[in-house]
């Protein structure tokens, strides 16, 4: 558990909600599990030596020493906690699963995930993001390298209900190894939209979005096969789907494909900042001006067009009435007038555009 040094009243309150949810994993544990506790900063600490088996007794002193946690312990430094239980042997029949409660970010991200990545093979990593500023990069990047399920617990989120959904996960096989393939008409090819998909437990939904391309005949047809591992068994599902367009989809499906896209490339942008030339930033500013879809990139904009005139002088609010179907739901949106609420009634013409070259 994350236990930076910092004696603000919000800080107080995150590493209380971390504490809280802590406690319930804690007293949630399958008897004859093995486990340990461990806290860091700037150092780390550990309640045991090494695991031990869970009991009423290790259990209480469990309880007794998270229930005195404090945020004593420095900064945010993960990666050294991290090296220190990969030293350590699995015990025997005894699968490792690596529960993470932080409330902050770390400047090492992807360091941190590449060892997770690295010992993947030998454990399972369930990341838990408490509060607002929980950084999503890292939070979500521990769950995919590490094979597991990432949770964020924020203002009145039902902290029980999550940590039990990922005490679940991690007490079931996964799916695992999963691949897709095509088999297409000749003249079509697919190209896929969505990262690769490494896990997926009972009960959750995992979309695929895929573009295809090319020139076939009306009656032709396609088969995409997924394959996958489960405890061990190899498995596969084939799905046949007709390549006849479909008529009047509109945008919907297209838009959900950019964005999952453009999630993807923001993401991959993130983890390499500084070893790129700037490819993948363009990419994702012309994919998102192109769908309508916005990006860390871009935004959208509204330009009056009732009268054509420039406008000019400070920032002003301006409140619009909505129509009844839309009662209750303001847009918010950033002008030239400063921010403003667009309702349906207004003559505005709504615009993705680049941020960075003022567009």
């Amino acid at each position: 558990m994350d236990c930076p040094s910092n004696n603000s009243k919000q800080q107080e309150t995150r590493i209380g909600n971390a504490r809280d949810t802590l406690l319930f994993l804690l007293k949630s544990l399958p008897l004859g599990c093995y486990f340990n506790i461990y806290s860091f900063g700037s150092t780390y600490e550990s309640i045991f030596p090494k695991s031990v088996e869970y009991s009423e007794t290790t259990m209480e002193e469990a309880l007794k020493t998270v229930d005195t946690m404090d945020a004593n312990l420095g900064g945010t430094e993960i990666l050294r906690p991290l090296k220190h239980i990969y030293s350590q042997s699995c015990i025997p029949n005894q699968p490792r699963q690596l529960f993470v409660f932080t409330d902050g970010e770390v400047g090492n991200t992807k360091e941190v995930l590449d060892l997770v990545k690295k010992n993947s093979f030998s454990h399972r990593c369930f990341s838990f993001g408490i509060g607002e500023g929980a950084s999503s990069a890292l939070i979500n990047g521990l769950a995919k390298e590490g094979g597991g399920h990432a949770q964020f617990i924020t203002g009145t989120d039902r902290m029980q209900t999550k940590v039990m959904q990922s005490l679940r996960f991690a007490l079931q096989p996964a799916v695992e190894n999963i691949s897709v393939t095509w088999d297409l008409p000749k003249g079509v090819s697919v190209t896929l939209l969505s990262p690769p998909i490494t896990t997926i437990f009972q009960g959750q939904r995992s979309l695929v979005y895929a573009q295809l391309t090319g020139q076939c005949s009306k009656a032709a047809e396609g088969r995409v096969t997924v394959k996958y591992s489960l405890a061990g068994h190899l498995s596969q599902n084939q799905l046949r789907f007709s390549l006849k367009p479909a008529e009047d989809t509109g945008l919907t499906i297209h838009r959900l494909g950019a964005r999952t896209l453009i999630r993807f490339m923001e993401m991959e942008e993130r983890e390499h900042q500084g070893q790129q030339d700037g490819g993948v930033k363009e990419k994702v500013v012309e994919l998102s001006v192109q769908s309508g879809v916005s990006s860390s990139f871009t935004a959208f904009i509204a330009v009056n067009k009732s009268d054509g005139k420039v406008i000019q002088g400070p920032l002003v609010r301006r409140d619009v009435p909505v129509a009844m179907m839309m009662k209750g739901l303001h847009i918010p949106f950033a002008g030239p007038s400063g921010p403003f609420l667009l309702g349906s009634s207004s003559k505005y013409s709504i615009t993705c555009c680049d941020l960075t070259t003022n567009k």
